[in-house]
């Protein structure tokens, strides 16, 4: 057997203790460089001074077992520290494969890497500086590219040795930014400020459905992303074809660069990339429509009329707008963008109701059922008081949709002949209603209101058209002037004497002679028109004598009319008995009037005047029992006389209105013992007196 010689050996990890001058020790422990017992799977030998150091092993040899030159992916099954490689230089030794194979493939150092043609830094977004020393300066030969950059890189010297003088002279140590930043400085004192941007423009819809407010009870579709937040009651822009359209911006820029992008709800609906258009470097116009984006007069910005005195050829200005942009159901906004230029949202709600235009109806009219009563010529007329109050309903079919108008449902006309104005109607002052209303409100079934008109302070008969026109408006339409048919004739007396209508107790005197108050009907006594005169006191509520003329609704007239049907209030009925003239006699109580003037519109028969108690008349006057004729002339001196009964001076009375004088001739109403002066108005079939005053000459 061949003989075997060995060394000093151990399985341990740890270094041995020591070793005599020239002695071998071996470890055969996996090895690593780090750790407490670092020495593990080496070779060590003693030194004269009995120290064991390392000359080798396992550990060491481990770390080049891959191909020469190799350093990717280089990993160490011995130990923990990988690999090492070895740094070679070129050779023309063809058995290493050439001079181009002796080279390392990629080196590392710390965080940077030379790899090919590249020196890259491993960290994520890491920098890579290249700082020479004090003075030192980075020379690159060739064409640098890159990016960026960063740092101060020297403008260095001009091809020429020196830079020549101008407005800013740079020198060779100079750094590039601040050279730039000067140079840029001076040129923007010589460029033209550039056209205005469309940042913060407002945009305004075209051709939408106007504006209304949002109905509550529901959530209404949000398209905006959070932009708006509806509230109910609050107006917004409504629309109902389901496509917008904007106003044109104009005349914005730059009309030469960037990316214009118009947006329904963050959405692009259509976008141009801006071309030059003129110039020597002209590409093409960008006029045009891309999607729902529009771009027109595109233009030199020396054209603008917004930013005038741009020199031509530096900008370019555009204008700008979204058109039949799709509209979904709901809240949606749009803008337009051009870079970071935006302007301003637009809001608006498509509006999905399918609801129809409002319809008013009315219910039957319900009468006063315990009535305040004025009487005339004993006519009941109602008076001002909400006792005679006429009701009735109105009912407003489609009231709202998802949105309405205004708070007010039922707009009204106003006041009419003879009724107060029962006033507007809110949506909460129907039944059931509310502010702001409920979405679909009267829809199927329709929301109902109450209507009470009180009549006026008047004196009148209404025949027609007796209460108010009312409108009702939505969104969705309208339904105008629709006023309750009623045909029952309403009679109606203020508790307000007046003086411009017929009034029994009340009959204009105007500076006439010496006494205060107004003219009053007096009972005529009887029939004929000259009877033995009769100054009772009339008795407004008691039915009239068949010779009796009747004061209804302000007029005098010839009556034959049953009141107790087709009026109210219902009253009673003068239709049978008189066909023949009536009468209607009324004093004034004034002293020194020795003429007046009559004043009267409408028709009479006759016209008949006295003074009762001046005996100097009445004898005068035995054979007309006093009577004095309108209708006839005076007969120009002293008292009228039974042979000449006429008072009428410069004109005669007729029986078509106006305005005359009666004369006293001799006499005045100072010799009537009580002032007193009657007048005795004839009417026959058909006749009417609207108005009637008495004034001085």
């Amino acid at each position: 057997m061949a003989s075997i010689i060995r060394i000093k050996r151990s399985s341990g990890t740890s270094k041995p203790s020591g070793l005599q001058w020239g002695e071998f020790g071996y470890v055969t422990g996996i090895g690593s460089y780090g750790g407490t017992n670092q020495y593990k799977d080496r070779v060590f030998l003693g030194d004269d001074g009995t120290n064991a150091n390392p000359v080798g092993g396992y550990y060491y040899t481990s770390m080049m077992e891959h191909t020469p030159g190799s350093i990717q992916g280089v990993q160490n099954t011995r130990n923990s520290d990988n690999g090492v490689v070895a740094v070679l230089a070129p050779s023309s030794n063809s058995g290493l494969g050439g001079a181009n194979s002796l080279k390392v493939d990629q080196w590392n150092v710390d965080n940077i890497r030379i790899d090919g043609g590249t020196i890259s830094s491993t960290d994520s977004n890491g920098d890579v500086t290249v700082d020479p020393n004090g003075t030192g300066r980075l020379v690159v030969a060739g064409v640098v590219t890159a990016p960026t950059y960063h740092g101060d890189q020297v403008i260095g010297t001009p091809t020429g040795g020196s830079f020549r003088a101008g407005a800013y002279t740079p020198t060779v140590h100079d750094f590039t930014k601040d050279s730039i930043d000067e140079l840029n400085y001076i040129l923007g004192k010589l460029v033209p400020t550039q056209p205005t941007t469309i940042a913060s423009q407002n945009l305004t819809l075209t051709g939408t459905a106007g504006n209304a407010r949002l109905c509550q009870g529901f959530t209404p579709v949000n398209n905006t992303g959070g932009s708006l937040t509806p509230t109910a009651g609050t107006l917004y822009t409504r629309n109902t074809d389901s496509t917008i359209t904007t106003n044109y911006l104009t005349e914005f820029g730059p009309g030469d660069s960037g990316t214009v992008t118009g947006f329904v709800n963050s959405t692009s609906v259509g976008s141009r990339t801006m071309n030059i258009s003129f110039g020597l470097y002209a590409v093409t116009s960008d006029n045009g429509t891309y999607g729902a984006l529009q771009i027109a007069n595109d233009k030199d910005a020396a054209e603008s009329t917004r930013n005038v005195g741009i020199t031509s050829l530096f900008y370019e200005v555009y204008d700008a707008r979204l058109i039949n942009a799709a509209s979904p159901d709901g809240f949606n906004k749009a803008y337009i963008t051009h870079g970071a230029a935006a302007t301003n949202n637009v809001f608006w709600y498509e509006d999905p109701s399918t609801v129809s235009a409002p319809v008013i109806s009315f219910s039957a009219v319900t009468p006063p059922s315990s009535p305040t009563l004025n009487y005339s010529s004993g006519v009941p007329h109602y008076t001002q008081a909400t006792a005679n109050n006429f009701t009735y309903d109105v009912t407003v079919t489609n009231a709202s949709g998802d949105m309405y108008t205004q708070n007010k449902l039922l707009n009204s006309d106003g006041q009419t002949a003879g009724f107060q104005n029962p006033g507007h109607k809110e949506y909460d002052d129907f039944t059931g209603g509310t502010l702001p209303p409920a979405r679909n409100f009267g829809v199927g079934t329709g929301a109902v209101v109450n209507i009470a008109q009180t009549p006026r302070d008047l004196h009148l008969t209404l025949t027609s058209n007796h209460f108010t026109r009312f409108d009702a408006v939505t969104p969705y339409g309208s339904h105008n002037n629709q006023r309750l048919s009623y045909s029952t004739n309403i009679n109606i007396m203020g508790t307000t004497a007046r003086t411009n209508a017929i009034d029994e107790d009340n009959i204009l005197i105007s500076t006439l002679g010496t006494g205060s108050g107004n003219a009053t009907r007096v009972n005529a006594g009887s029939t004929g028109d000259n009877p033995t005169p009769v100054f009772t006191s009339w008795t407004a509520n008691s039915s009239v004598a068949a010779y009796e003329a009747v004061v209804r609704g302000a007029v005098l007239r010839h009556d034959q009319t049953d009141y107790s049907s087709g009026y109210l209030p219902a009253g009673p009925d003068y239709s049978s008995g008189r066909n023949g003239t009536q009468y209607f006699q009324i004093e004034l109580i004034r002293s020194n009037v020795s003429e007046f003037r009559i004043t009267y519109s409408g028709a009479a028969a006759g016209c008949f005047v006295c003074m009762p108690d001046n005996s100097a008349w009445t004898t005068s006057l035995s054979g007309t029992n006093g009577w004095a004729d309108m209708f006839q002339a005076y007969r120009g001196a002293g008292i009228p006389t039974s042979a000449e009964p006429g008072c009428s001076s410069g004109g005669l009375m007729d029986n078509n209105g106006g305005t005359f004088t009666c004369v006293f001739g001799t006499e005045s109403s100072s010799n009537d013992s009580n002032n007193r002066i009657l007048i005795r108005w004839k009417l026959t079939s058909g006749q009417s007196i609207t108005g009637m005053s008495f004034s001085a000459t």
